[in-house]
């Protein structure tokens, strides 16, 4: 191994990672780029709040199944080129702005979309790639918060971007941002080659899917992750607007407020990654968050009171992040897990959880235009947000402090062969 382990070890490394962590960063830039946009956009194409709700879900829907194939083309043609492809289609995002029709621009999002999918899917085996077993965990917990590091940015500076270039302007200058890393991967991206397997070693078994399909676990998971996320899609798409009718906010402060528990995320979540790591226990966390999530989400939207607004954003922020490292670690840590089990349930759990959450947009819209009110619809997805407090109860303590020894799984080598990346 010594040939990976020492090209684990190279400092570009780092020049890898910096291109993964600012193309998810900067596609979250356009994906809720929209979201302080909404009322030009009505305005501009003569749609409905339904039809204006499909903006992000088509999106969400584009996670469904490029999740299920990304896997299927990295071991084709490689991680590199797999995830140049994923950049040429965020790049689509620059068509958007030229949109003469309300299709066009909803075509484009859905392949902006497609390209998120694939980027996101093989940040972890790319991580693993590159990156020694000890340094994963932060990596990959920096990885996490990628996006919502761009969707925070785009919250507070889409606004005044958009007042002083024009809406397509604002959009046209984050695609161009995608379009720079895109070249940046093209000329820098690499794929790291593992030292070939010894003589008479063979190639882990294959694992298929039907194989994860039969664990309790992955089904548990799926749920408990597609709760947060529907109400995290329903929120970034319709609270500003909601701030806006119901409160009389300016759209700055509607948005920054929405920016908010998106911003909180990003340290909350490399926290709870060491956390997670440093007291060995995966339940308390995600029961925790869960618990604390539904109540702050009703505080998003039931008062005017800026500063009760502002407390819930903060707890929001920090519940909707906690439990993501616990609850994607606790797969890991079941018995007779190997890479390749754990990577076909995460490919199942980002499946099912996105085809579920990506009707709440559209379901808000729907609610609003025949309510005349964002309330009940956003006290659906608040109260649904608890299925993560319930999950955390129903899923097994999978950490070195609450487990027998006889039920830790078993050390996995961290050689990253490329044979153990093709049953991804």
């Amino acid at each position: 191994m010594a040939t990976a382990n020492a090209t684990k070890h190279t400092p570009y490394r780092f020049v890898i990672e910096t291109l993964l962590f600012l193309t998810y960063a900067v596609f979250g830039l356009s994906w809720i780029a929209i979201t302080p946009l909404i009322g030009e956009l009505q305005a501009e194409f003569d749609i409905t709040s339904a039809q204006l709700g499909m903006l992000n879900t088509m999106v969400s829907v584009a996670k469904v199944v490029a999740p299920l194939l990304t896997g299927l083309l990295a071991v084709r043609i490689g991680l590199k080129k797999t995830i140049l492809l994923g950049s040429l289609c965020i790049c689509f995002a620059a068509i958007a702005p030229f949109a003469s029709d309300f299709n066009l621009f909803l075509a484009s999002r859905f392949i902006f979309g497609v390209g998120g999918a694939v980027v996101v899917t093989l940040l972890g085996p790319m991580v693993m790639q590159w990156f020694p077993k000890g340094e994963m965990p932060l990596v990959n917990a920096f990885n996490n918060v990628a996006v919502n590091t761009g969707i925070s940015i785009t919250l507070f500076t889409t606004v005044p971007l958009a007042a002083a270039l024009g809406w397509r302007n604002a959009l046209l200058v984050y695609a161009g941002l995608s379009v720079a890393l895109m070249i940046a991967w093209a000329v820098l991206g690499r794929d790291h080659v593992a030292e070939p397997l010894a003589a008479g070693e063979k190639s882990p078994a294959t694992v298929r899917y039907a194989d994860v399909w039969k664990m309790k676990e992955t089904w548990i998971i799926a749920i408990s992750f597609a709760g947060p996320l529907a109400l995290y899609l329903a929120f970034n798409t319709w609270l500003p607007r909601y701030y806006m009718e119901a409160f009389g906010m300016s759209k700055a402060t509607a948005s920054q407020f929405t920016g908010l528990f998106n911003l909180v995320g990003i340290p909350t979540a490399i926290i709870a990654g060491i956390l997670t790591k440093q007291l060995g226990l995966r339940r308390p966390f995600i029961i925790g968050a869960g618990v604390v999530m539904g109540f702050a989400a009703f505080g998003m939207f039931l008062t005017p009171n800026p500063l009760f607004i502002t407390i819930a954003a903060i707890f929001l922020g920090a519940s909707m992040f906690t439990y993501v490292s616990p609850l994607f670690t606790t797969p890991m840590e079941l018995k007779g897990m190997t890479p390749q089990h754990v990577s076909l349930m995460m490919g199942t759990v980002f499946s099912c959880a996105y085809l579920f959450s990506s009707l709440s947009p559209v379901l808000v819209g729907l609610m609003r235009d025949a309510t005349g009110s964002f309330v009940p619809a956003f006290a659906v997805w608040a109260v649904f947000s608890w299925v993560l407090a319930l999950g955390g109860l129903l899923l097994p303590e999978t950490g070195p402090r609450g487990q027998r020894p006889e039920n830790q799984a078993p050390a996995v080598e961290e050689s990253g062969r490329p044979e153990e990346l093709s049953a991804r």
